[in-house]
């Protein structure tokens, strides 16, 4: 601005930033000294989310409110992301074998999708998992039971049965 004899809102306008964004100061933390505090005690108690972290600090004299606690909590991302494993069954890991030949293992799977005007429909496929060649695709507004029997009694006059079918990581076997 001095070198090229602009005022500040001229120049504020060339460069594309806003006037209040130049002469902003950052004031300092006023929640240092607890910032402090909330990152040890969350390194001593890992199991602690920001409500116990909150108990503890106040029985330690911090005056401060739980939604201070919880900012601060998120903005130094101090939370614990908690996956719960998803338990298979032990008969279901046995099973899980790779077929060698064609009509060994079915798999049938149910999806849904919407239409353009939003009218949703399903769709029930039938794969052979050793050729991985989908046998039958039944489409419709509404699958019935009894039009799922139909398709694999259809596709197994064509093929023949399979030894095992499985559905949603279910095993069915005969």
């Amino acid at each position: 601005m001095d070198e090229h004899q602009f005022t500040e809102r001229r120049a504020c306008r060339l460069v594309g930033i806003s006037r209040s964004s130049l002469v902003y100061q950052a004031r300092p933390d006023r929640h240092a000294r607890l910032r402090e505090r909330l990152i040890t005690l969350s390194g001593k108690h890992r199991r602690y989310g920001y409500r116990m972290l909150h108990a503890k600090l106040v029985r330690e004299g911090f005056r401060v409110n739980v939604k201070v606690v919880e900012r601060i909590y998120r903005e130094e991302r101090l939370w614990l992301r908690r996956t719960k494993r998803k338990k298979i069954p032990r008969e279901a890991r046995e099973g899980n074998w790779c077929p060698i030949a064609p009509n060994q293992r079915w798999s049938l799977d149910f999806t849904s999708d919407a239409l353009a005007n939003g009218r949703k429909f399903r769709t029930a496929n039938l794969k052979d998992d050793c050729t991985r060649e989908c046998p039958a695709i039944e489409v419709d507004f509404s699958l019935p039971g009894e039009r799922v029997v139909d398709m694999l009694e259809r596709v197994a006059r064509e093929r023949g049965y399979p030894d095992i079918l499985v559905v949603d990581n279910v095993l069915c076997a005969e």
